[in-house]
């Protein structure tokens, strides 16, 4: 793993939240058009999954419930930085904050395919594949 001064050992850099409605992924998109998954920088010492409902929700999912523990943690390193994604439960309840922009980048929430997620760059593509297996075998 390289190490980069923004990160001390072990601390996730970043924390992103894959969550499926309605066969779809919540997802971002940006005034430039690119999609991402909602996310972002962990704060000091935060917990990556309380990181990633916090960014969500600045970029306009609203979480009503967490539900269950999520099904998958993944950490993976990304370029030189520790990057979680967490794969909620099927029993979380978000919704869609309609006509919502951050108001630094102009985010806002999307709903997307899984094709169109994992085409969008960011490293999501290993976490969506997971996400997928996962949502298959759960429905065997």
């Amino acid at each position: 793993m390289i190490k980069t001064s923004y990160m001390k050992d072990n601390e996730v850099f970043a924390s992103f939240a894959v969550i499926v409605k309605d066969g779809m992924i919540c997802a971002t998109t940006r005034e430039d058009g690119r999609i991402g998954l909602p996310g972002g920088k962990c704060d000091a010492s935060e917990d990556p999954v309380l990181a990633c409902i916090r960014e969500a929700e600045e970029e306009g999912w609203g979480f009503h419930s967490i539900g269950e523990d999520p099904l998958l943690y993944l950490i993976q390193p990304f370029d030189g930085k520790l990057i979680s994604w967490v794969l909620f439960n099927e029993d979380v309840v978000v919704e869609r904050l309609e006509n919502h922009k951050e108001k630094y980048r102009g985010i806002g929430p999307i709903l997307v395919s899984f094709d169109e997620i994992k085409n969008s760059g960011f490293g999501n593509r290993l976490a969506i594949e997971l996400a997928e297996q996962i949502i298959k075998n759960k429905q065997l």
